[in-house]
């Protein structure tokens, strides 16, 4: 598995991306909400020989980096902890990593550093703590 990691209108992310994210099965993934670009992201796409297995979008924002929307192909838990451990190699900690998390990843973010700072119906707001920090 390799990944890919472009600005937010790189001509390679829509080569890569855009027959992707009007596909119904792609959508229903993100619970029907499009996705997103623009100068301000940095995506991170997961592929293996020229296939896309998952890709996250990270909004770069007042030292934040937020992950509000995502997809992985078959919901494969290995490309999805993959992604997540190069967007936090390559941000944190120089930006303060947040994700709008799906509750049905809640375990995977959790294994991968993330702890929950507010839980809505659908969705939890998590963010990476370093290892000093407790568990709010």
């Amino acid at each position: 598995m390799d990944i890919i990691k472009l600005k937010g209108e790189d001509r390679q992310l829509y080569n890569l991306i855009a027959h992707l994210v009007m596909k119904e099965e792609v959508l229903s993934y993100n619970l029907n909400y499009s996705y997103k670009t623009s100068p301000e992201y940095r995506w991170f796409v997961a592929t293996n020989e020229g296939n896309i297995l998952g890709f996250i979008p990270v909004k770069l924002k007042e030292g934040k980096a937020i992950i509000n929307n995502y997809f992985i192909a078959n919901d494969e838990s290995t490309v999805l902890s993959t992604l997540l451990k190069e967007v936090i190699q390559d941000l944190w900690p120089d930006f303060e990593v947040e994700s709008v998390t799906q509750i049905r990843h809640i375990p995977l973010f959790e294994q991968n550093g993330f702890v929950t700072i507010f839980q809505w119906k659908r969705y939890v707001k998590m963010k990476v703590v370093s290892n000093e920090k407790k568990r709010l």
